[in-house]
């Protein structure tokens, strides 16, 4: 005989699917991801919550630039020429 084999008014035996024990249906909690587990005194608590960061939603940034422009072409001097800015 087990824990809960005895008779009790509208409720019936369930296994738990996270320990595998056998409680009352009113000692057990259907989790957020469908699984039946127990709950409250005289049992293993194996409910846990559905934590809190499941439920957020990522949020788009924007990644461009604000003011974009073309790169400017480069100019290059040639050997032993000066710029007339160094004059």
């Amino acid at each position: 005989m087990g824990q809960a084999d005895y008779y009790k008014h509208g409720s019936h035996n369930v296994q738990c699917d996270r320990c595998g024990f056998k409680y009352k249906a009113h000692q057990t909690k259907m989790e957020w991801n469908g699984l039946r587990t127990c709950s409250g005194s005289g049992t293993n608590q194996c409910w846990e919550p559905r934590h809190p960061q499941d439920l957020i939603k990522g949020k788009a940034d924007k990644q461009s630039v604000p003011n974009p422009r073309p790169e400017s072409e480069d100019d290059f001097l040639a050997t032993n020429e000066v710029s007339e800015g160094d004059l």
